[in-house]
C-alpha cells in the first residue's frame, strides 16, 4: 500500500485546493451581496407609493415603495426605503410587520411579512 504524497499527487491536491478556493470565495461573496443587519417595520397607510415597472419582457406592471423608520433587535432606528411589485408579496397594508435584511452596500436585499410575536422586544418599543 502506498503512502499519500503531495510530489507524485499534485493534480489532485492543485485540484482540491482550486475547489476549497472557489467554494471560500463564493460564500464570501453571498454574504458580502446578501448578507446584512434584519429591520423590523410597521406599515402606516400613507407609506404607500405607487410606480411602475417594467420586467424584462416588456410587460408595465404598478410597483409599491414604502418608507418607513424600523428597528433593529437592539431598538436602533434607521429609515428603510422598500420597493415591490404586485406579484411579490405586495401591495402590503397598514398594520402589517415586515422583517427587512438591509445590506449597507446594496439596500434591502431580502424582506417577508411576519406575525408580532416573531417581533424581538426591544424592536416593539414605542420610543
Amino acid at each position: 500500500m502506498k503512502k499519500y504524497s503531495l510530489k507524485n499527487n499534485w493534480i489532485e491536491t492543485t485540484l482540491i485546493l482550486l475547489l476549497l478556493l472557489v467554494t471560500g470565495l463564493n460564500i464570501g461573496w453571498y454574504i458580502y451581496r446578501y448578507g446584512g443587519n434584519s429591520y423590523y417595520m410597521t406599515i402606516n397607510h400613507n407609506s404607500i407609493a405607487s410606480y411602475p415597472v417594467t420586467v424584462p419582457v416588456n410587460i408595465t406592471q404598478n410597483g409599491y415603495a414604502y418608507k418607513e423608520v424600523a428597528k433593529d433587535k437592539y431598538g436602533n432606528k434607521k429609515t428603510i426605503e422598500l420597493k415591490t411589485v404586485a406579484d411579490d408579496l405586495g401591495p402590503f397594508h397598514k398594520g402589517q410587520i415586515i422583517k427587512v435584511t438591509y445590506n449597507q452596500h446594496f439596500g434591502v436585499t431580502n424582506y417577508k411579512r411576519i406575525k408580532s410575536s416573531q417581533v424581538p422586544i426591544r424592536a416593539k418599543s414605542n420610543d
